[in-house]
């Protein structure tokens, strides 16, 4: 089974212009099996049978998730049925996590690291004048607070996410896989494929916690198992 575990809707997100359908739509063409729903700050409530009734059309599955702007950068959030007050403080949301039973993902946590400008724009080095060694990165607290790591992101170049996903391997946390998509376009590049039939939340996140999940690209029709010589393929 593969979803794509990090896509946003004009349902939750300001800055996508993907309606439900046309992502429903897509998915479906991609070979994919359903898709996470991660909006930026909330969680849809909200016609949750409306968007539940329009991924069944395409026999699609779809699951609700958040991502939240912290000062770790952005972490997806998978288990929680609301934004719970203090989440912008990493210590505070994992505090969140460990009570409801939620699994967190560091989103694109290397986005922008290999910039032009003097002064990084990185969220984790917002300011510094250097890029940090790969050992660097990986010893970076945010590590410590998160249960996986988005290794593959559609909005990120190669270099950025191999950063994420030698931290990851690094760390020994699991890896997952998502388009990041704001529109239609990407959708199908990438994905998490799980040994096992996912049916709820609860299900999502046992698999991800017990690390029965993998990243895989898509070329040729075909999902590929991600290894270290995929980030030099360019």
């Amino acid at each position: 089974m593969i979803l794509d575990l990090h896509m946003h809707t004009i349902m939750g997100s300001a800055d996508s212009n993907l309606t439900v359908e046309n992502a429903a739509k897509k998915i479906s063409k991609k070979n994919l099996d359903g898709a996470c729903l991660t909006e930026h700050s909330s969680i849809w409530e909200k016609n949750s049978d409306q968007i539940e009734d329009i991924f069944n059309l395409y026999n699609l599955k779809v699951f609700r998730a958040i991502e939240i702007s912290t000062d770790y950068g952005h972490i997806i959030a998978i288990g929680f049925d609301k934004y719970y007050s203090g989440s912008h403080n990493l210590e505070i949301l994992r505090k969140y996590a460990d009570k409801y039973g939620a699994f967190l993902i560091s989103a694109h946590p290397a986005r922008r690291l290999f910039g032009k400008e003097k002064y990084q724009q990185n969220l984790l080095y917002k300011g510094k004048e250097y890029i940090p060694s790969v050992d660097e990165f990986s010893s970076n607290q945010l590590f410590k607070l998160i249960d996986g790591v988005e290794v593959l992101n559609g909005g990120n170049n190669l270099a950025e996410n191999k950063y994420a996903y030698i931290a990851a391997k690094n760390n020994e946390l699991v890896m997952t896989a998502g388009t990041d998509a704001h529109s239609e376009s990407g959708i199908g590049l990438y994905g998490t494929r799980f040994k096992n039939e996912i049916n709820n939340a609860q299900d999502l996140v046992f698999n991800l916690k017990n690390n029965y999940s993998e990243p895989v690209f898509q070329s040729d029709n075909a999902w590929i198992e991600l290894d270290l010589n995929y980030y030099n393929s360019e």
